[in-house]
């Protein structure tokens, strides 16, 4: 005889053990997660971030248009196993964020200043709307919400400056972005899959093409040098 036991699902960080668990990030060591720092040290001023209050200054040369500032784990210790992390977008007008996934998070967008149009894709495989695009405009004082690991955007289309607070239901969400995860990567992706996969059009990750400026100068002056924010 068989019994099949029901076990819970884990679709989320771990819950913590205490209270808090202040990441020190000056040890080397890895865990699912940051070691902590001595409970009896922490402070006030640890459970207090100020990276976000500022809008980031793009130029209008900016390839993408738009800046991100983080607030992890690893840039806020104190959000160390609390299941809950932060990011500010700051987008000029034409300013796009590149289509990209959170594949530890589902995340919430509320938008503070302009608007938006922002989107993602149902997964190839879900049975009642595969690769279904999901996408609208998103006003000042809106918010619009992106289940876990789908791919996802922010575009501004508007003549003024937009930004957003958005919140993710892990400590460390992940992200990869498409053009960077398939055009530049260490060591790269084999031309020939990248070709055949494309249909013979494929972005040069190193220069011009004729389908325009690489990705990684499209994308990488961006987003492989985020601006971390900080207490």
């Amino acid at each position: 005889m068989f019994i099949l036991v029901a076990s819970p699902v884990q679709v989320a960080d771990p819950d913590p053990l205490q209270d808090f668990y202040i990441a020190d990030l000056s040890q080397g060591s890895f865990f699912n997660g940051y070691p902590c720092k001595d409970p009896t040290t922490a402070v006030v001023e640890d459970f207090i971030f100020k990276g976000l209050k500022d809008a980031s200054i793009i130029s209008d040369e900016s390839p993408c248009g738009a800046a991100a500032t983080l607030a992890f784990a690893r840039h806020w210790p104190a959000l160390n196993t609390l299941g809950v992390s932060l990011v500010r977008l700051d987008l000029i007008s034409s300013g796009v964020i590149a289509p990209h996934n959170h594949n530890l998070a589902t995340e919430l967008v509320f938008v503070t200043a302009g608007e938006l149009y922002i989107g993602f894709v149902a997964n190839s495989d879900d049975v009642s709307a595969p690769n279904k695009l999901f996408a609208g405009m998103v006003k000042a004082g809106e918010a619009f919400v992106i289940p876990r690991g789908l791919v996802h955007f922010q575009m501004n289309n508007g003549t003024i400056n937009a930004s957003t607070i958005n919140f993710l239901n892990s400590h460390n969400p992940g992200i990869s972005f498409l053009p960077l995860t398939l055009f530049a990567a260490q060591p790269a992706v084999d031309p020939a899959m990248l070709t055949s996969d494309f249909g013979g059009r494929v972005p040069s990750a190193q220069g011009p093409s004729r389908q325009g400026p690489s990705v990684v100068d499209a994308f990488g002056a961006t987003w492989q040098k985020i601006p971390d924010g900080g207490n």
